[in-house]
């Protein structure tokens, strides 16, 4: 039996919860990516939390979710 690879990211917003969920790694990350890029300028306001089971995959998606809401929200 496979183990359950799955990823998944939590985005609050201003409109609402958003749960994404995704086999692979970089699939979540993309979905994220395309609702943070609708808050653009407001990304800063935009919460997430990153849930899977290998823990290195989890710290790498939410760092590029950090680093992509501090490029899309400039000072």
């Amino acid at each position: 039996m496979m183990p359950d690879t799955r990823f998944q990211v939590t985005l609050e917003t201003r409109d609402g919860r958003r749960v994404l969920s995704a086999p692979a790694e970089g699939e979540v990350a993309l979905m994220a990516e395309s609702v943070m890029r609708h808050y653009e300028g407001h990304t800063l306001t935009v919460g997430f939390c990153v849930d899977c089971a290998d823990r290195e995959a989890g710290r790498r998606i939410a760092f590029y979710l950090a680093d992509l809401a501090l490029e899309l929200d400039p000072a």
